[in-house]
């Protein structure tokens, strides 16, 4: 996650509040967005304006798409921005604690709905003109930032949100057009007496347009292709007696939406996809920022779902690396249950010499009611150590997610992986290289981690896509994992070691340190410390179980089990693994 210029502040805890916003336009993507200590809008195009990180006393003038200092502003578009702080005998607004906003203890101080500083003597506001505005046909403009209030040798950061009467609050400001000429917005502190020195520091603007360019939406037939959304609202946001941000907003049945978070609010990183159910989603971030690093922003938005409705077919996307320098077709095969979805999604990764349509009934017949997706290796294998495949499959796995969400009837909140041998190997690499929102899901048959996926105490990749594995990573958490392997596995051996050209951890210390990442703080059960079988506990004698995170990341082990789970040339406990992992998967 990058850090931006005022990161070396030393940041005050942040009062914070939700806002929401759809776009506007019946031909409009669906996109539904809101930030937890951020109040902000993200529709259709966004506007970065940099303006440093001294005392704003005059104007940025044209700022238009051909500025160095604005990023994202399309062409056409332009207006000038002017900013002066001034001292302001006069309060604007008085402190007050919305029933439904956040006041977040910091040492003694205590900030109130981003509005204000209890214990500041400040009597600074900060003022705001936009003037000579140009391009803006049937849009609309937003306003909000990052803004830091020095008081002394002290400085406290904030979020800036406009609104018709000041700043700092929880009112969307919008400007309306063609009417638009200028229009002034105040930010004001509270004003106490005497006054001291003190200042804004502006450390960016971030601008938002909406619009629309009319038309329909919907295919003709009543389904939902994209186009409008409904409206969804925010209903509580906080943070919990254990110093966890949560919030909970209204859903549309048949969306999903992807809640990301920043430090900077330019480099987001997506967390998790939830499913909406038309109910309220409430998400509760159990993993806060450790002390001392900078404060975390927080936004949630639909999936944009441009392409209609996904049916049987081959998937395809594009790549080029040094063993196809002219670019190379990839392939998936797509099998879709009856009925209007949105369905779970299952990723089925092949083993080795195998193939994407011998694999997508792998798990069969226990995905009837998902959709199931069977990539092709490239060369019949997934780049993870000793393969003759060096394709980016990492790229191409998460690219693939990308498209496969793109599509109205894919449940974006419901995606799984599922990988055989070589493709366990290959999942692996997935649970620590995608982010957290690409999919919820993984399961893995015959394959644990190998060693150069998690020594010295860090997981290891490498950031162009090899196999090198020498940069370290943290996996996304929020994950639920589940791990079968068989204990006389000649291939890939059970208690780790030398196998199929690599080194492998063995099976019960690969699952715990993916369990460490997902958040478990307590010690690996020993072997002995596993669960049996009984057949009333949901699975059979031969099978023994370690559960971590309250069953959220799993292995089990097959007694006597080889490289196919089969134990004595019986297939009994490999059909029993299959219907434990889809299970699983589909929860």
């Amino acid at each position: 996650m990058n850090r931006s210029s005022f990161h070396h502040l030393r940041p005050f805890a942040l009062g914070c509040r939700f806002f929401l916003k759809s776009t506007i336009g019946r031909h409009a993507y669906r996109f539904l967005a809101f930030l937890f200590i951020l109040q902000s809008s993200f529709l259709q195009a966004q506007v970065v304006v940099t303006l440093g990180t001294g005392k704003i006393t005059g104007s940025v003038t044209g700022v238009n798409s051909g500025n160095a200092s604005v990023s994202g502003l399309p062409a056409g578009i332009g207006f000038d921005l002017i900013v002066t702080a001034s001292s302001n005998s006069t309060p604007t607004m008085s402190v007050s604690n919305h029933p439904d906003g956040i006041g977040v203890v910091g040492g003694s101080n205590v900030e109130i709905d981003n509005r204000n500083n209890l214990d500041a003597n400040d009597d600074e506001s900060l003022t705001f003109t936009l003037a000579n505005v140009t391009g803006l046909n049937g849009q609309s403009l937003k306003i909000s930032g990052i803004v830091t209030r020095s008081l002394g040798s002290t400085q406290k950061q904030y979020a800036l949100s406009s609104g018709t009467s000041g700043s700092f609050n929880t009112s969307p400001f919008t400007i309306a057009v063609p009417d638009l000429t200028s229009i002034t917005i105040t930010a004001t502190g509270p004003t106490t007496s005497p006054a001291v020195d003190s200042r804004f520091i502006i450390h960016q603007l971030q601008l938002t347009l909406s619009g629309s360019s009319g038309g329909g939406g919907g295919d003709g037939g009543g389904n939902n292709t994209g186009g409008t959304n409904a409206v969804a609202t925010v209903k509580h946001s906080g943070v919990d007696d254990s110093g966890h941000p949560f919030i909970s907003f209204d859903s549309v049945a048949g969306e999903s939406y992807e809640i990301q978070c920043s430090t900077d609010l330019l480099t987001w990183t997506p967390l998790v996809t939830r499913s909406g159910n038309g109910s309220v989603i409430s998400f509760t971030d159990e993993f806060v920022q450790a002390p001392g690093e900078a404060k975390k922003f927080y936004r949630v938005q639909t999936v944009q779902t441009p392409n209609g409705n996904l049916t049987n077919t081959t998937l395809s996307i594009r790549q080029t690396w040094f063993q196809q320098t002219s670019g190379y077709t990839r392939t998936a095969v797509v099998q879709v249950p009856t009925g209007a979805g949105p369905h779970p999604v299952v990723i089925l990764l092949h083993g080795n010499g195998g193939t994407g349509a011998g694999t997508i009934g792998a798990l069969n017949p226990h995905l009837n009611n998902a959709i199931r997706v069977a990539p092709d290796g490239y060369e019949k294998s997934w780049n993870v150590d000793a393969e003759v495949s060096k394709a980016p499959d990492v790229a191409f796995i998460r690219d693939l997610i990308t498209l496969l969400k793109s599509y109205d009837n894919v449940d974006a909140g419901k995606i799984s992986l599922f990988g055989n041998s070589n493709g366990a190997g290959m999942t692996n690499r997935l649970i620590i290289e995608l982010d957290g929102a690409a999919f919820q899901n993984a399961g893995t048959q015959v394959s644990q981690m190998i060693n150069k996926m998690h020594n010295n105490g860090s997981f290891w990749y490498n950031s162009s896509g090899t196999n090198d594995y020498n940069q370290m990573i943290m996996p996304a958490k929020r994950r639920r994992i589940i791990n079968i392997n068989g204990t006389l596995d000649p291939t890939v051996p059970y208690s780790g070691g030398s196998g199929v050209g690599t080194s492998f951890l063995h099976s019960q210390e690969s699952i715990y340190r993916f369990a460490q990442a997902m958040g478990e703080t307590r010690n690996q059960y020993s072997d002995a410390e596993g669960i049996a079988g009984t057949g009333a506990n949901g699975y059979s004698a031969a099978l023994v179980k370690y559960s971590y995170r309250n069953d959220q990341v799993v292995h089990y082990k097959v007694n006597g089990g080889d490289h196919g789970l089969r134990v004595g040339g019986s297939t009994v406990y490999a059909d029993e693994a299959k219907q434990i992992i889809a299970n699983f998967l589909l929860q």
